[in-house]
Formats: C-alpha cells, sequence, structure tokens
C-alpha cells in the first residue's frame, strides 16, 4: 500500500483484514525522488503524474515535454521560502487549504512522497508493531550477505519456510528502468553497486533536496526511536551534504494556526493547534483523524 493513503481509507481496510502483515522499505529520500523521476521519464509519464491532485483523475496521455528534474528542484527551493514551515507543505494526494496554496506550500510529489515520517506516522499508530517491518533500503541494497540478511528476515515475519533467495540480479534499477514498460530489466547486482543515483544531480540540486528532508528526516528518527524500530536515518546524505551550505533555506514560522484539510474542517482544541506545529503531526497529511 502506498504511505500517502489516509485513515479514511486505511481504518476500513485494517478491520477487514485484522492480521494483515505490513512490510515498508524507506529508501533516502533524495535519491529516491530522482530515482523516482528517471522511471517516469521513461516511461513518458511525467507530465500526467505532476498534473495529479487530490480532486482530479490521472491524465491517460503520454507525453515528451517533461520539465527537468533541476526545475523541480527550483521549485521545492521556492516552497521553502514562501510557505515558511515543513508541516505546512502539501503534495499529490494529501488535502490541502486555500491559504496553503496561496502559500506556495506545494510540493511536486517526487518530492513530496519522501516525508516518510508524515505518513508512517499513521501506520505505526493503528497497526501492531508485531504486524509491521519495516527496512533500510540503503542497507539491504548494499550488498549480497545484506540482501540475504533481509530476505530471512521477511520470510521470518511473513512466517514462511527457509528459503534461499536470488540476490544477484536487481530489477528496474537506475541502469535498467522497466516501469509500465513491456521488458525484461534485470542488471548483475553488484554491477551497479558503485553506481550512485544521487551523483548525478548537480551539487545545488542535491543541497537543496538534502535541506527540504532535513526536518523530515529528524522527525523520522525521533518516531522511529518511539516506536522500538532501528535508526536508519543517520547515514542518509551524510557525505552528500558536507559540501552544502549551513544556511538553511527554510522559513520557519513562529506559530502556525490550526490547520484546516480541503473540505473546511480546522484541528480543534488547543493541543491541536498546539501539537498541529510539528512536523510529524498528522494534521496535514492527508487525514482528517488523529492515528492514537
Amino acid at each position: 500500500p502506498r504511505l500517502h493513503r489516509g485513515l479514511r481509507l486505511l481504518s476500513p481496510r485494517l478491520r477487514l483484514l485484522p492480521k494483515v502483515r505490513l512490510i515498508f522499505t524507506l529508501r533516502d529520500p533524495v535519491p529516491r525522488a530522482y530515482s523516482e523521476y528517471l522511471n517516469k521519464a521513461a516511461d513518458r509519464t511525467v507530465v500526467r503524474y505532476l498534473n495529479k491532485r487530490i480532486d482530479n483523475k490521472m491524465e491517460k496521455d503520454l507525453s515528451d515535454a517533461a520539465p527537468p528534474f533541476s526545475a523541480l528542484v527550483a521549485d521545492v527551493a521556492k516552497t521553502m521560502a514562501s510557505c515558511g514551515s515543513p508541516n505546512r507543505t502539501f503534495s499529490m494526494m494529501d488535502e490541502y487549504s486555500d491559504e496553503m496554496e496561496e502559500a506556495g506550500c506545494y510540493v511536486n510529489p517526487f518530492v513530496g512522497e519522501g516525508r516518510y515520517v508524515r505518513y508512517l506516522k499513521l501506520w505505526l499508530g493503528m497497526v501492531p508493531r508485531r504486524q509491521l517491518l519495516l527496512l533500510n533500503f540503503d542497507s539491504w541494497t548494499a550488498s549480497a550477505e545484506a540482501a540475504q540478511e533481509a530476505m530471512g528476515r521477511v520470510a521470518a515475519f511473513l512466517q514462511l519456510a527457509p528459503f534461499s533467495f536470488r540476490v544477484d540480479e536487481a530489477h528496474n534499477t537506475h541502469a535498467n528502468r522497466s516501469v509500465h514498460v513491456d521488458r525484461d530489466a534485470a542488471s548483475d547486482a553488484d554491477a551497479i553497486k558503485g553506481q550512485s543515483v544521487e551523483a548525478q544531480l548537480p551539487r545545488r540540486d542535491r543541497c537543496v533536496l538534502r535541506d527540504f528532508f532535513m526536518p523530515y528526516n529528524a522527525a523520522l528518527a525521533g518516531l522511529l526511536a518511539q516506536h522500538g524500530y532501528e535508526p536508519m536515518t543517520e547515514a542518509w546524505g551524510a557525505s552528500a551534504a558536507a559540501d552544502c551550505p549551513a544556511k538553511s533555506g527554510w522559513r520557519f514560522a513562529e506559530e502556525l494556526p490550526a490547520a484546516p484539510h480541503a473540505t473546511g474542517a480546522a484541528a480543534g482544541g488547543e493541543e491541536e493547534r498546539r501539537r498541529c506545529g510539528t512536523v510529524d503531526h498528522p494534521c496535514l497529511a492527508g487525514s482528517d483523524t488523529q492515528a492514537t
């Protein structure tokens, strides 16, 4: 399931599947964003993906008129300056208010879906820990040994019989794209280990994205610790961010109002108003009910 689905979709499904087991693997959001862009550029769906919003349907037409990724990153830098706070941003499937849109708080979905803490908090608040496995994509793809260990954890989590998994091939990688393309796209896993997607980005784009994701990653680290999961954000971009400016592009708002949704319903009560000023509060995460 996609992380960005809100409680209104999540709750009924969990009631129908009370013993469901879920596996999420989280990737460093900077290369994840660029990788998804490259995937959709390969299958010519960038434009229709960018035009998708919560209140309209996905277009069907394919297009070669995709904007360059650098232009999308430039828009993210503008959002950080105009919107002010990470808590107010919204993306493709998030609900939003007119005020948030007028303040320029929209971020494109390539970047927006990397705000993992927004959406993961909903799942961790509703699904028992024994039924939810979190894996660090960057760790288990680092070597064949790590991949085997991760697949062993998956098999044990799903209560499957011991099995030797093939980890010598990687599918739909940056070296061989195949999303929505009718062809096999296997690559030698060892051959692509040293090829960095993030290294393909210009320094300015990389630094803007590192700056954008910093508060979300920090909140995610706290959320994982709170629920007893292994940390995974420390190594994300540690070396890549070393040559980026120390000054952040975020213009943090000193005080945030209660967060109204697209339906016009506002988060009520002083406690909600206070908590809505934190980056991981679900009041702006595409839900009208707080996970408990």
